[in-house]
């Protein structure tokens, strides 16, 4: 091959690397939201599916130098315990993602009446006021990335929001004086 022909072979390849990136991203969230439909609830201690969150990710927040502190009493709701563990990773992986090295992120656990409230707050740059209205659409990605990082496919944050939504709750995205700081609520799960 000549220079010009490696030089498209690399170009065709790249493309191509990058739509079936994308291809799998679509197929990721297809398969999530449907899953997301067919709950298998069950009595779940939340505190405790939060902790097996944390120490699944030990890796990656310990590699950041990031403490990530645990809060709350025991909870236990009926909840499908795979799909909202992975909602939780979610918002855990994120928060880990846009911390700055040697940051604190906190989850917390509440109870109050009728609900449940997850929070999930970080230490980053926060999400832009021009994002906030998005952030939940599927393939959506903020302006705000991490410095040097590989740029995500905007999918996690509307996993996170089907997941919530088919367990009747809602996710938002709390108003920070620094960070970003997630809150789910889960109606009635403590009844």
């Amino acid at each position: 091959l000549t220079d010009d022909q490696r030089e498209v072979a690399r170009i065709l390849a790249h493309n191509t690397r990058t739509l079936q990136g994308q291809i799998e991203d679509l197929l990721r969230f297809n398969a999530a939201a449907f899953a997301a439909r067919r709950l298998s609830r069950r009595p779940v201690d939340l505190r405790a599916l939060l902790q097996q969150v944390v120490d699944g990710q030990r890796l990656q927040w310990q590699a950041r130098q990031l403490q990530v502190a645990l809060a709350g009493p025991p909870v236990t709701a009926a909840v499908d315990a795979e799909q909202l563990s992975m909602a939780l990773a979610n918002l855990l992986s994120n928060a880990i993602r846009y911390s700055p090295a040697g940051g604190r992120i906190a989850l917390s656990l509440a109870s109050r009446p009728g609900a449940v409230w997850i929070d999930v707050a970080d230490q980053g740059p926060g999400v832009a006021e021009g994002d906030r209205a998005r952030i939940f659409e599927p393939f959506y990605r903020g302006e705000t990335q991490p410095e040097g990082a590989v740029r995500g496919s905007g999918i996690g944050l509307s996993i996170v929001r089907e997941v919530v939504h088919a367990h009747g709750g809602q996710v938002v995205l709390l108003h920070a004086a620094r960070g970003a700081h997630f809150r789910i609520e889960l109606p009635h799960a403590n009844d």
